[in-house]
């Protein structure tokens, strides 16, 4: 049986990748495993939306049934549990009985007064499982509008249900929920359009939850929506990312869509647990985001770009969503306080030696480990392949020089963009070449391995980046043990 001992979600999804030899990526407040082999195939991932807020979702298939404990220390949170397809087993340790969770059943855990779980996932079943986990002592910390309005939900729920007793909910077959549930084990896109589905996907189906459990019947009277409508509104979400530098109105939107307003409306609170306006509003402050994290652009050059007319304004959104100035953000980056990474691959020019390469690592070793810079190098079959790591502008310097070397040509940037921590703290830059590769020297810094298999299967860019190198760092770190 595998115990999970790790506190945090994102760590305790990294010790079960571990346990099923899954890949697994890790954003800033998100992370996924996937896996193909003797385990099974499918997906695990989490997402936290706000503090005190965080969902898992499993949509896989097992070949042998799974069984974990998982310890909660200091940290109990309400469960909403629903299945979309399929079924598990589920109890609080020290109780003797598992407890089958069915398809399609509203099912509300209180974790108070126990230190842990135990959960049973069958072998040969599709499953497809949606948890939120809700902490709501840790809202009044999040200045955000969704938080404030679940709090009030939560005061209304907890009027019939002890959440700070032991009291478990295993309610009536819901299939409601399953529209909204559905969306969140079903969405596999990782982009700012994939994050608010997934958001919106979760308020959804944690206020039908809530609604089914104080049986209020209103839940049921929700007109479904056609997949045609969704489809139109998740393109409707790209034209918008692709076209919020202009002025966009629900009137421009219904037209291209063909959709009426009131019906664009439903399918966007569906879909995103918001209004039109809302979503115009909170794509312009993620690509705004995402400007500051990996361009040089200024504020107001940002502010401009994703459609905002007043800096101030743009300045009090952008803090009402992420709890820090604009400026304050972007010159994080510069200070340490973030990791901003950039991955690249190349072709290595037909006069390079590998004494060229072997001297290529030496002198980055030397220079990195002078601006704190962190990575690694793959050289495979005339291609390289880099992660460097470190602060914004000593990256981005070093990512200039590179494009500048006759050693290499046709770059091609992988990914650019920030993290918590470094992948490859322990090296300032780590060579990984091919077993068969004639390198002299017995630098600790130079590995080799059998590389065909860890560039197999991997087509997204920033998939690719991620799952590259923790193959790679895998490697790395046996090697050396």
């Amino acid at each position: 049986m595998l115990h999970i001992e790790k506190n945090d979600e994102i760590e305790q999804l990294r010790q079960m990748a571990n346990h099923l030899g899954a890949d697994f990526i890790e954003n800033y407040n998100s992370a996924k495993l996937t896996f193909d082999n003797h385990h099974g195939k499918g997906f695990i991932s989490t997402y936290q939306i706000f503090s005190g807020l965080i969902a898992k979702v499993y949509n896989l298939r097992l070949t042998k049934e799974l069984k974990f404990t998982k310890k909660e220390v200091d940290n109990h949170p309400t469960y909403f549990v629903y299945c979309v397809k399929g079924y598990y087993f589920h109890k609080f340790e020290n109780e003797s009985v598992l407890e089958k969770i069915a398809k399609n059943q509203n099912v509300i855990l209180s974790g108070n007064h126990f230190d842990g779980h135990e959960i049973y996932l069958p072998s040969e079943v599709d499953l497809q499982i949606s948890i939120l986990f809700l902490s709501a002592d840790r809202f009044e910390k999040v200045g955000n509008k969704k938080a404030k309005r679940l709090e009030g939900a939560l005061s209304d729920l907890a009027l019939s249900f002890e959440l700070d007793q032991k009291s478990n909910f295993f309610g009536e077959i819901n299939p409601e929920t399953s529209q909204f549930a559905e969306v969140l084990v079903k969405n596999k896109r990782i982009d700012v359009i994939g994050m608010l589905i997934t958001e919106g996907a979760i308020l959804n189906t944690l206020a039908s939850q809530l609604l089914n459990h104080e049986k209020y019947r209103n839940v049921s009277r929700r007109v479904k929506i056609s997949k045609g409508d969704l489809n139109k509104m998740i393109e409707l979400g790209d034209h918008i990312k692709d076209n919020m530098n202009t002025k966009i109105s629900v009137d421009q939107l219904s037209e291209i869509s063909g959709l009426n307003a009131k019906k664009l409306q439903k399918a966007c609170n569906y879909l995103y647990g918001e209004t039109i306006g809302n979503l115009i509003q909170r794509l312009r402050i993620e690509r705004a985001r995402q400007l500051l994290q990996t361009t040089e652009l200024t504020v107001s050059e940002v502010c401009y770009k994703v459609g905002f007319s007043s800096r101030s304004y743009f300045s009090k959104i952008f803090t009402e969503h992420f709890g820090v100035l604009p400026s304050d953000f972007k010159n994080s980056f510069y200070t340490g306080e973030m990791i901003f990474e950039l991955s690249y691959k190349s072709k290595a020019s037909e006069e390079t030696t590998i004494d060229d390469v072997e001297h290529l690592v030496s002198e980055a070793i030397e220079n990195n480990l002078d601006h704190s810079v962190t990575g690694a190098l793959v050289y495979h079959s005339g291609v390289f392949f880099q992660i460097i790591e470190g602060t914004k502008s000593e990256v981005l310097k070093l990512y200039d020089n590179i494009l500048k070397d006759k050693r290499h040509h046709t770059v091609e940037l992988i990914w650019k963009g920030v993290k918590p921590k470094r992948t490859f703290g322990e090296w300032s830059l780590a060579f990984l070449g091919e077993k068969d590769t004639n390198i002299s020297g017995n630098s600790a810094n130079l590995t080799f391995a059998n590389l065909a298999p860890i560039m197999e299967g991997i087509d997204d860019s920033e998939i690719f980046s991620d799952i590259l190198w923790r193959r790679v760092l895998n490697i790395l770190k046996v090697n050396r043990s």
